[in-house]
């Protein structure tokens, strides 16, 4: 056994992957919604480049439908092409991008609203372990159609590890339809952190333990299918299982554009010794 060890210990080697760096492409991400318009004109980086990715200027920007055309300016303070105009559920939008001699467009349709009636954390017993459970309910819009959503939890923290520094991504996102939800109801629950890990407080760790005076809020947005599928392929990107998704934006470009209904959830103030245990007759 130390002979093995001594081999296993032994074979450490750095490995230096040589990526493939080809000429920035131009990244377009575009939102219609009942909070207003955005689209955010950019383009990819180098996969070692950590900085920030800023909207470029110069672009002409629209959408339409709902029988009018919304231009979108350049709003220096938010980064990107705004306008408070907002879209209504049931209509079709099309974007319309030009950019350095170039055009794109996409289409999207608007679902309606799913309203959020509820959420919490728990501690769930799993594993020997407790675990910090979240729980969303919702109305379902459409019972009788499916619908697809896209779920966003944003955590806002002071603690003294995030050296004052902004959270601008959200904390964690995911993906799913209403399919073996109760009747009329959406639900939605996700495991965050155990208590072990909020225990140790290692560094790795950080960026998903929740600290007491935290502020969380979550939305939960209505997207038609080829926005969903957008997201699916680009989530399985990240963990190294798929190439670059597959845009509904046509003309050469990376990103999506999406009409969306979106909901959010009240603030929560993360205090650990608050949350209740989970109670399987509560529900």
């Amino acid at each position: 056994m130390l002979l093995a060890l001594g081999l296993f210990t032994a074979c450490t080697k750095e490995i230096d992957f040589d990526f493939n760096e080809i000429d920035p492409i131009v990244v377009i991400e575009g939102h219609i919604s009942n909070e207003g318009c955005m689209v955010v004109v950019s383009r990819s980086r180098s996969v070692n480049d950590a900085t920030h990715a800023h909207c470029l200027e110069g672009a002409i920007v629209t959408i339409t439908g709902n029988g009018s055309t919304i231009v979108l300016n350049y709003d220096v303070e938010k980064d990107c092409y705004y306008s408070s105009v907002t879209g209504v559920p049931g209509n079709t939008y099309q974007l319309s991008v030009d950019f350095e001699g170039k055009h794109y467009e996409a289409t999207s349709l608007m679902p309606s609203q799913a309203p959020i009636v509820s959420s919490e954390f728990m501690w769930m017993p799993m594993m020997n372990e407790r675990w910090l459970s979240y729980e969303m309910w919702a109305k379902d819009p459409n019972p009788d159609q499916r619908n697809y959503l896209w779920f966003r939890m944003h955590r806002f923290s002071s603690h003294p590890h995030f050296e004052g520094k902004t959270q601008t991504e959200p904390y964690t996102w995911d993906l799913f339809d209403d399919r073996g939800c109760p009747p009329g109801t959406i639900f939605m629950d996700m495991v965050t952190v155990s208590e072990k890990m909020m225990n140790d407080d290692d560094k790795e760790n950080w960026k998903w333990i929740f600290y007491d005076g935290d502020s969380i809020t979550a939305e939960l947005i209505t997207v038609d299918r080829t926005v969903y599928d957008y997201l699916s392929e680009l989530r399985a990107s990240q963990y190294g299982r798929g190439a670059n998704p597959h845009s509904n934006i046509s003309g050469g470009c990376l990103g999506f554009f999406a009409a969306e209904s979106v909901s959010h959830t009240d603030t929560i103030v993360f205090y650990r010794d608050k949350v209740p245990n989970y109670d399987k007759n509560s529900k």
